[in-house]
């Protein structure tokens, strides 16, 4: 993974490369993002930059064995931990860590690099459940950064979610961070920093991300999608600067939602006063993983906020896609303006429980009552 193969960041990438020329890289280095701006590919391709012995241009060669090493992800100085759990072939008595799903890794991240969580859990078979990071992981990593680097060079973990990471690894991985063995790197990438445990977030360097320029991101979705630089440039706009949003929201385009009819009944169930219907939403809705559950919690949200600028009438700015407008239009026309308010509050509590584990059925079926009593 090279510099250049990353969509935007260009002065990330420029003050990252000169830490490194300049030998001021930091032990334990936080990057923070919205998912598909970029910080898991950026962690890789530095850590790919500091090793390169060939380096020129503000980029790692990209063809020497070291280089060769980073791309397939084999580096044998170069580590990973990420958020799994127990699967069909991976049980819980086994004590599942990233270890054990390294082929899986290597082979997303050699499709996708702008992998998101979802995909990750569908990929690896537990879309039922969310990941973690626990402290047979974190005393895997203690393990392997104690060791001497096998290349006599620098080593690297790039932790990607620390967010999902128990209070239990935490501490067990705080002396790490501390104090680290020598040449030893520790790039951490977050979605959400602000879950990660205080006490890691303190010992980082921070690094924030920020959206994808416009244009880079375009041509990007021109190359991928073969669609005109009118229509890349409409995409990268509402996609928020994310490239796998902007590939979620295209692949989208031409078809329904997974959410459009969950969303339906539940829309249909509170304006009819129809009880049976709020109950079938929320008896399918919370056979969803997690992570879809929290999906369809943000495609709700962002629902209201299009039919609001609808309603205000300002469409134009709504950046709905051309498939979803009629519905949008519908529903903005249909919807009380105190209902707003209401519907934000109630989705971002749901948000909430869904971080804590609260049980689905509990939460949906909150929800869905909330809806029917104030649409």
């Amino acid at each position: 993974m090279q510099f250049a193969e990353i969509v935007g960041q260009k002065k990330i990438k420029r003050q990252l490369a000169a830490m490194a020329d300049e030998g001021r890289v930091s032990h334990a280095m936080l990057f923070c993002e919205e998912p598909g701006y970029g910080a898991l590919p950026l962690a890789i391709a530095f850590a790919q930059y500091m090793a390169c012995p060939s380096k020129e241009g503000g980029d790692s060669c990209g063809t020497c064995p070291s280089c060769n090493k980073f791309r397939k992800l084999i580096h044998p100085d170069l580590h990973f931990a990420m958020p799994v759990s127990s699967t069909k072939t991976i049980t819980a008595d086994k004590k599942p860590v990233s270890d054990l799903f390294a082929s899986e890794w290597r082979e997303i991240i050699g499709e996708n690099c702008y992998v998101t969580e979802q995909e990750w859990y569908e990929f690896i078979g537990i879309e039922n459940k969310s990941g973690i990071i626990g402290v047979n992981e974190a005393a895997l990593i203690s393990r392997k950064l104690s060791l001497r680097s096998f290349e006599g060079g620098k080593k690297f973990l790039i932790m990607w979610l620390p967010e999902r990471m128990n209070q239990e690894a935490a501490n067990k991985l705080l002396k790490l961070l501390e104090e680290p063995p020598p040449e030893t790197f520790i790039f951490l990438v977050s979605e959400a920093p602000e879950r990660v445990i205080s006490t890691i977030v303190s010992r980082c360097q921070i690094f924030k991300l920020t959206p994808a320029e416009t244009e880079e991101l375009a041509a990007e979705l021109t190359e991928e999608f073969d669609i005109t630089p009118d229509e890349a440039r409409f995409w990268a706009g509402i996609s928020g600067g994310s490239l796998s949003r902007s590939r979620a929201l295209i692949g989208e385009s031409g078809k329904e939602s997974e959410f459009y009819q969950p969303l339906t009944v539940l829309l249909e169930g509170c304006a009819t006063k129809d009880l049976k219907k709020i109950i079938q939403f929320w008896e399918e809705i919370s056979l969803l993983g997690r992570e879809k559950q929290r999906t369809f919690c943000e495609y709700t949200l962002e629902f209201l906020r299009r039919s609001l600028i609808t309603q205000a009438g300002t469409p134009q700015v709504s950046n709905t896609p051309p498939a979803q407008r009629e519905f949008i239009r519908y529903w903005a026309g249909r919807l009380k303006p105190a209902f707003f308010v209401k519907g934000y509050d109630v989705l971002n509590n749901a948000l909430t429980d869904i971080d804590r584990n609260v049980n689905s059925k509990y939460i949906f079926a909150d929800l869905g009552n909330r809806f029917f009593l104030s649409l």
